[in-house]
């Protein structure tokens, strides 16, 4: 099997899952997934093991796979680890006499000047690079992997909340606000800006979750097709 070719199709049924095109607790067989995804099934089978090991399947057997519902103490308990490993990586870079912070000074603009076109899409697609290379910038290889493995749940509620609440300006100028302290290497405002946003963006997707449950707001034609 292609590693591209799973590659591809992991991402493309990842992707669907994020922005709720597979709606939570529908269940799929690995034959329909590869028809409405357009791959055949042996990849599909792949991806559907590394979605797994993400949290964001379950494998059912002889039923077929079952798309997991977001959760309030998933959410809590996700944040918590995500919140600690960053800051951690954050930390290091701060303290790093080696660091090229040009990447994430370029997607602090970008979503800038996604909010400014009020292009949630694009703002959310800055803001999940801008914590993937904040931790890939820390140099500790290990911390990276532990952290990225805990995406799929971190960036579904990322997508979850994208056009429930608000335009995100708060979390942007928490971003920027963010890198300024590592560009001064001001560990201590470091800390209490991570634990502030953290906290607080948890709160928001709490009630957003106690409000909405777990569907996405804008229903899809798959789940349509799926009822």
């Amino acid at each position: 099997m292609s590693r591209s070719l799973t590659q591809d199709t992991y991402e493309a049924l990842r992707s669907a899952i994020l922005v709720g095109k597979f709606a939570p607790d529908t269940l799929w067989s690995d034959r329909e997934l590869a028809a409405q995804l357009g791959f055949s099934r042996t990849p599909v089978r792949e991806a559907i093991q590394r979605l797994a090991a993400d949290g964001l399947v379950e494998v059912i057997p002889r039923r077929g796979t079952r798309v997991l519902p977001l959760l309030a103490d998933d959410v809590r308990e996700i944040h918590q680890v995500a919140r600690a490993l960053e800051l951690e990586a954050a930390i290091m870079l701060a303290t790093s006499r080696k660091r090229d912070l040009g990447p994430l000074q370029r997607l602090v603009a970008e979503m800038a000047e996604a909010l400014e076109a009020a292009d949630r899409d694009r703002w959310v697609r800055a803001d999940e690079a801008f914590h993937h290379d904040l931790v890939e910038a820390c140099g500790n290889r290990r911390l990276a992997r532990m952290y990225h493995a805990q995406r799929g749940l971190t960036d579904r509620a990322r997508y979850f909340a994208l056009h429930l609440r608000d335009l995100p300006t708060k979390s942007a100028d928490d971003h920027r606000a963010m890198l300024e302290a590592i560009e001064r290497r001001d560990t201590a405002r470091l800390c209490e800006l991570y634990h502030e946003h953290w906290d607080r963006t948890t709160a928001e997707l709490l009630a957003l979750i106690e409000r909405h449950g777990s569907t996405m707001p804008v229903q899809s034609t798959l789940r349509e097709e799926k009822k």
